[in-house]
């Protein structure tokens, strides 16, 4: 029989640019996960620093947060002493310009990142050039998967689909580079088809990648078993022409897609949102409700509020998912010879391309 293990999904809207304040929280809320027996943390997207990126103050919040990996070692630090796995959501991780940075100038005298950083990418997605101490940058979203005990990183992932406001300040993840869809292998442990216990897998995804179902694909392609995905995703995010064909359009998709990953791929889904809706997904289930409550047949009673500071504690059975691949097959099929569709998963450049 498969175990269970129980994930926190830890939701809260950080405050702009207040590293140390934010950190706090999230290790208080680590803490209280940990002394409920959760086995896995999950924080949301942008936690330590907000995204703010016209804030004057958001380049230098950003090398805070990732100069010297001093943050993520505070992580490591939590995950050896309270033994809990952390995915501690993502780090903008300041890095010197790399020739996959295209850029257009602003600059200034420590950094500057542009007036238009939270509008809505109506100039295009050009991407800008910025600076911080007089040298030029790119700021890299970053997930980790922090494993309980030793602290080791078992995986991590930098953004590759970034959301159209983003684009000209972040630099994504470049899949000609390398293949950033990769899954790996965690403490977490079920049984093997010998009878043997064989590690968990597990992928990481962030935010917008929620709405390209490749890299869930790519991802159980490599064996992952659970999708993490930090989300910082608010229920008003879209326009207003948007707004008067449905005032929930948001939250609608959101409470499609997950359950919807996770059905089609046979996995188990982690969405921790700093804007809310929080929820973990299982095919079969539907969305989880929190340990000590009976699952809800219209599956809302585990999504978390919109726009709200809470935790909650979720019980995954790893058995769920085997007997759900046992009915749907659609590994089996991934990895069968007749599979149509396996040059989606990955187009490196232009090669192979049909004139």
């Amino acid at each position: 029989m498969a175990p269970n293990y129980k994930i926190a999904l830890i939701q809260f809207q950080p405050k702009d640019v207040a590293v140390e304040e934010n950190f706090q929280k999230a290790a208080s809320y680590i803490r209280k996960a940990a002394s409920s027996g959760a086995h896995l943390a999950v924080l949301p997207e942008y936690h330590l620093t907000a995204w703010c990126p016209s804030h004057p103050s958001f380049v230098s919040a950003c090398a805070e947060s990732s100069i010297n990996n001093v943050y993520l070692s505070r992580y490591q630090d939590l995950a050896r002493e309270l033994n809990i796995n952390i995915v501690p959501g993502t780090i903008c991780e300041v890095h010197p310009a790399s020739s996959s940075s295209s850029s257009s100038s602003v600059t200034d005298s420590k950094e500057n990142v542009g007036d238009d950083g939270d509008g809505d990418g109506s100039e295009g997605d050009r991407k800008k050039e910025i600076t911080w101490n007089g040298q030029a940058i790119e700021i890299r979203n970053m997930a980790y998967w922090i494993s309980a005990s030793s602290g080791a990183l078992a995986g991590s992932y930098q953004k590759m689909n970034l959301w159209h406001p983003e684009r000209p300040h972040l630099t994504a993840g470049d899949i000609k580079r390398h293949k950033p869809h990769l899954a790996f292998d965690t403490p977490l442990t079920k049984p093997g088809p010998n009878g043997n216990q064989v590690p968990v897998r597990a992928g990481l995804l962030i935010c917008w990648d929620l709405a390209f179902p490749e890299g869930f694909r790519a991802l159980i392609a490599d064996g992952a078993d659970i999708i993490i995905v930090p989300s910082y995703w608010w229920v008003t995010d879209v326009d207003e022409n948007a707004r008067k064909i449905s005032r929930d359009a948001e939250k609608i998709f959101l409470e499609s897609v997950v359950t919807t990953r996770a059905c089609e791929n046979t996995a188990a889904i982690v969405f921790c949102n700093a804007g809310g809706m929080s929820q973990v997904a299982l095919p079969l289930k539907g969305v989880l409700p929190p340990v000590g409550e009976e699952t809800d047949p219209l599956g809302k009673r585990g999504i978390m509020g919109a726009e709200t500071e809470e935790m909650q504690i979720v019980d995954l059975d790893m058995d769920v998912l085997k007997v759900a691949e046992e009915n749907y097959k659609v590994r089996m099929d991934m990895g069968g010879k007749g599979w149509h569709y396996g040059y989606t998963l990955w187009r490196d450049g232009e090669e192979g391309k049909k004139e």
